[in-house]
C-alpha cells in the first residue's frame, strides 16, 4: 500500500470512528496497565509488610509461597499481554483497516 497523503491523514484524525478507536485503545491499554502496576506494587508491599509469610514453604515443600505468587504475577501479565493482543487482532485492526478504507476514497 502506498502512504497516506496529508489529505487523507487529516481526514482520518477528523474521523469519529478514529476518535473512538483511540479512545477505546487508551482505555484498554490505561487499563491493563494500572492492573499491571497494582499487582507488581502489591506484591512489593506484601514483602517489606509480611516477608516472614512469603517465606514460609507451600504445604511443607521447598518452594517458599513467595516464590509462587512471583510465579502468578508473571503467569498473569502474560495473560493480560495475550488479553490486549486478542483484542487488539479482533477489534481494533478491522477498524483501523475500515477507517484507512474510508480516508483512502
Amino acid at each position: 500500500m502506498a502512504p497516506l497523503s496529508p489529505e487523507q491523514t487529516n481526514r482520518i484524525l477528523a474521523n469519529s470512528s478514529f476518535l473512538a478507536l483511540v479512545a477505546a485503545r487508551s482505555r484498554l491499554r490505561w487499563g491493563l496497565s494500572l492492573i499491571t502496576l497494582v499487582i507488581f506494587f502489591g506484591f512489593i508491599g506484601l514483602i517489606s509488610a509480611a516477608p516472614s509469610i512469603l517465606g514460609a514453604s507451600m504445604a511443607g515443600g521447598n518452594i517458599p509461597l513467595g516464590m509462587a505468587v512471583a510465579l502468578g504475577m508473571i503467569a498473569l501479565v502474560v495473560i493480560l499481554t495475550g488479553y490486549y493482543v486478542w483484542r487488539s487482532n479482533r477489534y481494533f485492526d478491522g477498524l483501523v483497516q475500515a477507517i484507512q478504507g474510508e480516508a483512502r476514497q
